[in-house]
Protein backbone atom coordinates (compact mmCIF):
# COMPACT_ATOMS: atom_id res chain seq x y z
CA UNK A 1 0.00 0.00 0.00
CA UNK A 2 1.63 2.81 -0.97
CA UNK A 3 1.34 6.33 0.82
CA UNK A 4 -1.48 7.98 -1.24
CA UNK A 5 -3.62 4.67 -0.66
CA UNK A 6 -3.04 4.93 3.24
CA UNK A 7 -3.74 8.29 2.98
CA UNK A 8 -7.29 7.46 1.74
CA UNK A 9 -8.21 4.64 4.07
CA UNK A 10 -6.70 6.45 7.51
CA UNK A 11 -7.41 9.86 6.80
CA UNK A 12 -10.63 10.12 4.03
CA UNK A 13 -12.66 7.90 5.20
CA UNK A 14 -12.54 9.23 8.88
CA UNK A 15 -14.85 12.38 7.81
CA UNK A 16 -17.91 11.81 7.81
CA UNK A 17 -19.50 11.07 4.25
CA UNK A 18 -21.80 14.14 4.41
CA UNK A 19 -18.48 16.23 5.23
CA UNK A 20 -16.20 15.11 2.59
CA UNK A 21 -19.64 15.87 0.00
CA UNK A 22 -17.65 18.50 -1.96
CA UNK A 23 -16.54 18.65 -5.70
CA UNK A 24 -12.95 20.14 -4.04
CA UNK A 25 -11.99 19.19 -1.13
CA UNK A 26 -8.29 20.19 0.00
CA UNK A 27 -6.59 18.20 3.13
CA UNK A 28 -3.08 18.74 3.65
CA UNK A 29 -0.96 18.23 0.05
CA UNK A 30 -3.85 16.28 -1.41
CA UNK A 31 -6.78 17.53 -4.08
CA UNK A 32 -9.94 15.57 -3.56
CA UNK A 33 -11.74 15.32 -6.37
CA UNK A 34 -15.70 13.73 -5.92
CA UNK A 35 -17.57 13.02 -8.74
CA UNK A 36 -20.26 12.15 -7.11
CA UNK A 37 -21.27 16.00 -6.62
CA UNK A 38 -21.74 16.39 -10.27
CA UNK A 39 -23.20 12.79 -11.58
CA UNK A 40 -26.93 13.87 -12.47
CA UNK A 41 -27.98 10.32 -12.12
CA UNK A 42 -28.56 9.62 -15.61
CA UNK A 43 -24.96 8.98 -16.24
CA UNK A 44 -22.96 11.84 -16.97
CA UNK A 45 -21.36 15.00 -14.89
CA UNK A 46 -22.59 18.38 -15.30
CA UNK A 47 -19.43 21.23 -15.39
CA UNK A 48 -17.33 19.05 -17.23
CA UNK A 49 -15.05 21.85 -18.52
CA UNK A 50 -15.60 23.86 -15.20
CA UNK A 51 -14.12 20.60 -13.72
CA UNK A 52 -11.34 20.19 -15.50
CA UNK A 53 -10.15 24.12 -15.12
CA UNK A 54 -10.56 23.93 -11.50
CA UNK A 55 -8.60 20.55 -11.44
CA UNK A 56 -5.93 22.79 -13.19
CA UNK A 57 -6.08 25.56 -11.62
CA UNK A 58 -6.08 24.34 -7.85
CA UNK A 59 -3.71 21.41 -8.79
CA UNK A 60 -0.40 22.46 -9.00
CA UNK A 61 1.70 20.96 -6.57
CA UNK A 62 -1.01 18.66 -5.54
CA UNK A 63 -1.57 15.43 -5.15
CA UNK A 64 -4.81 13.86 -6.43
CA UNK A 65 -7.58 11.49 -4.99
CA UNK A 66 -9.90 10.91 -7.02
CA UNK A 67 -13.72 9.32 -5.69
CA UNK A 68 -16.76 7.91 -6.76
CA UNK A 69 -18.43 6.38 -3.51
CA UNK A 70 -22.43 6.45 -4.84
CA UNK A 71 -22.46 5.54 -8.29
CA UNK A 72 -20.68 8.10 -10.12
CA UNK A 73 -20.02 5.88 -13.08
CA UNK A 74 -16.29 6.86 -14.36
CA UNK A 75 -16.27 5.05 -17.57
CA UNK A 76 -19.43 6.34 -19.18
CA UNK A 77 -19.85 9.92 -17.28
CA UNK A 78 -16.56 11.60 -18.82
CA UNK A 79 -14.90 11.67 -15.42
CA UNK A 80 -12.33 9.29 -17.02
CA UNK A 81 -11.47 12.78 -19.30
CA UNK A 82 -11.34 14.67 -16.31
CA UNK A 83 -8.73 11.97 -14.55
CA UNK A 84 -7.06 12.30 -17.98
CA UNK A 85 -6.10 15.51 -18.76
CA UNK A 86 -5.47 16.01 -14.67
CA UNK A 87 -2.52 13.44 -15.37
CA UNK A 88 -1.30 14.91 -18.26
CA UNK A 89 -1.70 18.47 -17.18
CA UNK A 90 0.61 17.65 -14.06
CA UNK A 91 2.62 14.64 -15.32
CA UNK A 92 1.04 12.60 -12.61
CA UNK A 93 2.06 9.21 -11.79
CA UNK A 94 0.41 6.18 -9.73
CA UNK A 95 2.35 7.32 -6.68
CA UNK A 96 0.40 10.72 -6.65
CA UNK A 97 -2.32 9.37 -8.72
CA UNK A 98 -4.87 7.79 -7.30
CA UNK A 99 -8.82 6.71 -8.13
CA UNK A 100 -11.31 5.12 -5.85
CA UNK A 101 -14.52 3.67 -7.79
CA UNK A 102 -17.00 0.76 -7.62
CA UNK A 103 -15.60 -0.23 -11.53
CA UNK A 104 -12.79 -2.60 -12.24
CA UNK A 105 -10.55 -0.13 -14.07
CA UNK A 106 -7.12 0.01 -15.18
CA UNK A 107 -6.10 3.66 -15.58
CA UNK A 108 -2.24 4.79 -17.04
CA UNK A 109 -0.37 6.30 -14.47
CA UNK A 110 -2.94 6.08 -11.83
CA UNK A 111 -3.52 3.61 -8.89
CA UNK A 112 -6.95 2.53 -8.80
CA UNK A 113 -8.64 0.98 -5.42
CA UNK A 114 -12.10 -0.46 -6.63
CA UNK A 115 -14.59 -1.09 -3.98
CA UNK A 116 -17.08 -3.66 -5.18
CA UNK A 117 -21.10 -1.73 -4.26
CA UNK A 118 -22.51 -5.35 -3.39
CA UNK A 119 -19.93 -5.52 -0.71
CA UNK A 120 -20.33 -2.09 0.54
CA UNK A 121 -24.01 -1.94 0.68
CA UNK A 122 -24.14 -5.17 3.14
CA UNK A 123 -22.16 -3.29 5.20
CA UNK A 124 -24.11 0.01 5.37
CA UNK A 125 -27.51 -1.39 5.59
CA UNK A 126 -26.09 -4.41 8.32
CA UNK A 127 -26.81 -2.19 11.25
CA UNK A 128 -30.52 -0.86 9.71
CA UNK A 129 -31.62 -4.09 8.62
CA UNK A 130 -30.16 -6.78 10.45
CA UNK A 131 -33.10 -7.96 13.25
CA UNK A 132 -35.42 -8.20 10.16
CA UNK A 133 -37.16 -11.44 10.48
CA UNK A 134 -36.80 -13.89 7.22
CA UNK A 135 -40.68 -13.58 6.16
CA UNK A 136 -42.65 -16.63 6.77
CA UNK A 137 -45.84 -15.51 5.15
CA UNK A 138 -48.57 -16.14 4.39
CA UNK A 139 -48.41 -12.34 2.33
CA UNK A 140 -51.01 -9.52 2.11
CA UNK A 141 -49.38 -8.68 -1.11
CA UNK A 142 -47.72 -10.50 -4.00
CA UNK A 143 -45.57 -7.45 -5.25
CA UNK A 144 -43.59 -4.49 -4.03
CA UNK A 145 -42.12 -1.23 -5.91
CA UNK A 146 -40.82 1.28 -3.70
CA UNK A 147 -39.58 4.12 -5.81
CA UNK A 148 -38.03 7.95 -5.37
CA UNK A 149 -36.45 9.26 -8.39
CA UNK A 150 -39.36 8.95 -11.10
CA UNK A 151 -37.32 7.59 -13.69
CA UNK A 152 -38.62 6.23 -16.96
CA UNK A 153 -37.96 2.46 -15.86
CA UNK A 154 -39.16 2.74 -12.68
CA UNK A 155 -42.71 4.61 -14.83
CA UNK A 156 -42.96 1.88 -16.85
CA UNK A 157 -43.01 -0.87 -14.21
CA UNK A 158 -44.94 1.52 -11.76
CA UNK A 159 -47.73 1.98 -14.35
CA UNK A 160 -48.03 -1.92 -15.07
CA UNK A 161 -48.47 -2.31 -11.82
CA UNK A 162 -50.91 0.06 -10.86
CA UNK A 163 -53.19 -0.57 -14.50
CA UNK A 164 -53.02 -4.57 -13.51
CA UNK A 165 -52.03 -5.83 -10.01
CA UNK A 166 -52.77 -2.54 -7.98
CA UNK A 167 -54.86 -4.65 -5.50
CA UNK A 168 -51.91 -7.03 -5.17
CA UNK A 169 -49.27 -4.59 -4.66
CA UNK A 170 -47.57 -2.59 -2.33
CA UNK A 171 -46.66 1.03 -4.05
CA UNK A 172 -44.45 3.86 -3.48
CA UNK A 173 -43.78 6.56 -6.27
CA UNK A 174 -42.28 9.69 -4.49
CA UNK A 175 -41.87 11.94 -7.23
CA UNK A 176 -44.34 13.35 -9.69
CA UNK A 177 -44.16 12.94 -13.00
CA UNK A 178 -40.92 11.01 -15.18
CA UNK A 179 -37.46 12.15 -15.73
CA UNK A 180 -37.18 12.93 -19.14
CA UNK A 181 -35.03 15.02 -21.59
CA UNK A 182 -37.04 17.20 -23.16
CA UNK A 183 -35.81 16.72 -26.67
CA UNK A 184 -36.88 12.67 -25.95
CA UNK A 185 -39.79 13.50 -24.33
CA UNK A 186 -42.29 13.30 -27.24
CA UNK A 187 -41.05 9.54 -27.63
CA UNK A 188 -42.39 9.36 -24.27
CA UNK A 189 -45.36 10.75 -24.36
CA UNK A 190 -47.50 7.62 -22.85
CA UNK A 191 -45.54 7.56 -19.94
CA UNK A 192 -44.66 10.68 -19.03
CA UNK A 193 -49.06 11.94 -19.47
CA UNK A 194 -49.48 9.04 -17.52
CA UNK A 195 -46.86 10.17 -14.53
CA UNK A 196 -47.94 13.62 -14.63
CA UNK A 197 -51.38 12.77 -13.88
CA UNK A 198 -50.89 9.64 -11.36
CA UNK A 199 -47.85 10.00 -9.29
CA UNK A 200 -46.56 11.22 -6.59
CA UNK A 201 -48.12 7.66 -5.40
CA UNK A 202 -48.22 7.52 -1.62
CA UNK A 203 -47.21 4.58 0.47
CA UNK A 204 -46.77 6.19 3.69
CA UNK A 205 -45.67 9.28 3.57
CA UNK A 206 -43.51 11.43 0.97
CA UNK A 207 -40.11 12.91 1.54
CA UNK A 208 -39.61 16.52 0.52
CA UNK A 209 -36.45 17.90 -1.31
CA UNK A 210 -35.38 14.46 -1.04
CA UNK A 211 -34.44 14.42 2.56
CA UNK A 212 -34.54 10.65 4.03
CA UNK A 213 -32.26 8.29 6.15
CA UNK A 214 -31.55 4.76 5.87
CA UNK A 215 -34.24 4.13 8.06
CA UNK A 216 -36.77 5.58 5.97
CA UNK A 217 -34.98 4.17 2.44
CA UNK A 218 -34.55 0.26 4.00
CA UNK A 219 -35.75 0.61 7.61
CA UNK A 220 -38.60 -2.41 8.58
CA UNK A 221 -40.42 0.16 10.69
CA UNK A 222 -41.98 1.79 7.29
CA UNK A 223 -41.97 -0.92 5.06
CA UNK A 224 -44.10 -4.22 5.53
CA UNK A 225 -41.49 -6.75 4.50
CA UNK A 226 -43.34 -9.70 6.46
CA UNK A 227 -46.75 -8.79 4.03
CA UNK A 228 -45.27 -9.02 0.47
CA UNK A 229 -43.80 -12.05 -1.31
CA UNK A 230 -41.86 -10.42 -4.41
CA UNK A 231 -40.44 -6.56 -4.82
CA UNK A 232 -39.90 -4.99 -8.34
CA UNK A 233 -36.40 -3.49 -8.25
CA UNK A 234 -35.71 -0.69 -10.14
CA UNK A 235 -31.85 0.19 -10.06
CA UNK A 236 -30.00 3.50 -10.46
CA UNK A 237 -27.56 1.77 -13.13
CA UNK A 238 -29.66 -0.03 -15.56
CA UNK A 239 -26.48 0.15 -18.34
CA UNK A 240 -23.82 -1.64 -15.95
CA UNK A 241 -23.38 -3.76 -13.18
CA UNK A 242 -20.97 -1.47 -11.48
CA UNK A 243 -23.45 0.48 -9.10
CA UNK A 244 -26.13 -2.12 -7.14
CA UNK A 245 -27.48 -0.39 -4.73
CA UNK A 246 -29.48 -1.28 -1.62
CA UNK A 247 -32.46 -1.54 -3.61
CA UNK A 248 -31.45 -4.85 -4.59
CA UNK A 249 -28.79 -5.33 -1.58
CA UNK A 250 -31.32 -5.19 1.01
CA UNK A 251 -33.66 -8.39 -0.16
CA UNK A 252 -30.46 -10.52 -0.12
CA UNK A 253 -30.44 -9.93 3.74
CA UNK A 254 -34.02 -9.69 4.26
CA UNK A 255 -35.44 -12.74 2.25
CA UNK A 256 -37.09 -11.27 -0.62
CA UNK A 257 -36.78 -11.84 -3.61
CA UNK A 258 -36.45 -9.57 -6.53
CA UNK A 259 -37.25 -8.59 -10.06
CA UNK A 260 -34.94 -6.42 -11.09
CA UNK A 261 -34.37 -3.72 -13.84
CA UNK A 262 -30.84 -3.55 -13.47
CA UNK A 263 -27.89 -3.75 -16.23
CA UNK A 264 -27.13 -6.75 -18.47
CA UNK A 265 -25.94 -9.43 -16.30
CA UNK A 266 -27.15 -7.31 -13.04
CA UNK A 267 -28.09 -11.40 -11.42
CA UNK A 268 -25.29 -13.01 -12.45
CA UNK A 269 -22.93 -10.21 -10.90
CA UNK A 270 -24.68 -10.83 -8.35
CA UNK A 271 -24.36 -15.08 -8.36
CA UNK A 272 -20.62 -13.92 -8.48
CA UNK A 273 -20.34 -12.31 -5.34
CA UNK A 274 -21.86 -15.44 -3.52
CA UNK A 275 -24.83 -15.19 -3.21
CA UNK A 276 -27.87 -17.22 -4.76
CA UNK A 277 -30.98 -15.57 -7.16
CA UNK A 278 -34.10 -17.22 -7.59
CA UNK A 279 -33.84 -19.57 -10.53
CA UNK A 280 -36.11 -22.04 -11.07
CA UNK A 281 -38.85 -20.50 -9.05
CA UNK A 282 -38.70 -16.90 -10.98
CA UNK A 283 -37.92 -17.46 -14.43
CA UNK A 284 -34.65 -14.73 -14.77
CA UNK A 285 -33.96 -15.00 -18.34
CA UNK A 286 -34.51 -11.36 -18.65
CA UNK A 287 -30.70 -11.20 -16.98
CA UNK A 288 -29.12 -11.67 -20.06
CA UNK A 289 -31.48 -9.73 -22.77
CA UNK A 290 -28.80 -7.47 -24.44
CA UNK A 291 -32.31 -5.09 -25.82
CA UNK A 292 -33.13 -3.25 -22.92
CA UNK A 293 -36.75 -2.51 -24.33
CA UNK A 294 -37.30 -6.23 -24.50
CA UNK A 295 -35.87 -6.78 -21.35
CA UNK A 296 -38.27 -4.80 -19.51
CA UNK A 297 -41.10 -6.33 -21.58
CA UNK A 298 -39.61 -9.69 -20.25
CA UNK A 299 -40.13 -8.08 -16.24
CA UNK A 300 -43.24 -7.35 -17.15
CA UNK A 301 -43.94 -10.80 -18.61
CA UNK A 302 -42.72 -12.60 -15.72
CA UNK A 303 -44.93 -9.68 -13.38
CA UNK A 304 -47.81 -11.44 -15.49
CA UNK A 305 -46.95 -15.16 -14.79
CA UNK A 306 -46.76 -14.43 -11.33
CA UNK A 307 -49.49 -12.38 -10.74
CA UNK A 308 -51.98 -15.77 -12.00
CA UNK A 309 -50.23 -17.50 -8.76
CA UNK A 310 -52.49 -18.00 -6.52
CA UNK A 311 -51.81 -16.36 -2.69
CA UNK A 312 -51.65 -20.47 -1.90
CA UNK A 313 -49.20 -21.03 -4.29
CA UNK A 314 -47.24 -18.19 -3.72
CA UNK A 315 -46.93 -18.76 -0.01
CA UNK A 316 -45.69 -22.53 -1.15
CA UNK A 317 -43.48 -20.75 -3.33
CA UNK A 318 -41.83 -18.79 -0.25
CA UNK A 319 -41.33 -21.83 1.57
CA UNK A 320 -39.71 -23.61 -0.90
CA UNK A 321 -37.54 -20.42 -1.22
CA UNK A 322 -36.41 -20.60 2.86
CA UNK A 323 -32.63 -22.43 1.83
CA UNK A 324 -31.82 -20.02 -0.58
CA UNK A 325 -33.02 -16.92 2.08
CA UNK A 326 -30.79 -18.27 4.42
CA UNK A 327 -27.88 -18.95 2.36
CA UNK A 328 -28.22 -14.93 1.25
CA UNK A 329 -28.30 -13.89 4.75
CA UNK A 330 -25.47 -15.88 5.54
CA UNK A 331 -23.30 -14.40 3.39
CA UNK A 332 -24.60 -10.76 4.09
CA UNK A 333 -23.31 -11.21 7.11
CA UNK A 334 -19.62 -12.95 5.93
CA UNK A 335 -19.25 -9.52 4.20
CA UNK A 336 -20.34 -7.63 7.51
CA UNK A 337 -17.34 -9.03 9.20
CA UNK A 338 -14.64 -8.29 6.72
Amino acid sequence: MHKLEKFYWEKILTIDQKERYIALLHIDDVLVVNFDCLYDREGTLRALDQLIYLCHDHGRGKQFIFISEDGANIRLSGALAVIASTIDCFRLDATNCLVVCREHLTIPNATVITNESIPFWCRTLYPTIKDVAIPQGPFEKKFAAWYHRGTFWRTAITRHLVENYKEDSFISYQEPGMIVDKQLSKFFNYNVDWAMNNTPIVYDQLFPKRVFNQDLIVGPSRKPYADYFLEIVAETDILTTDWITEKTVKNLYIGKPFIVMGGLGTLARIRDQGFKTFSPWINESYDNIKNIHIRLEAIKQEIDRIALMSYEEINKLNQELQSVYTHNREQCENFTSR
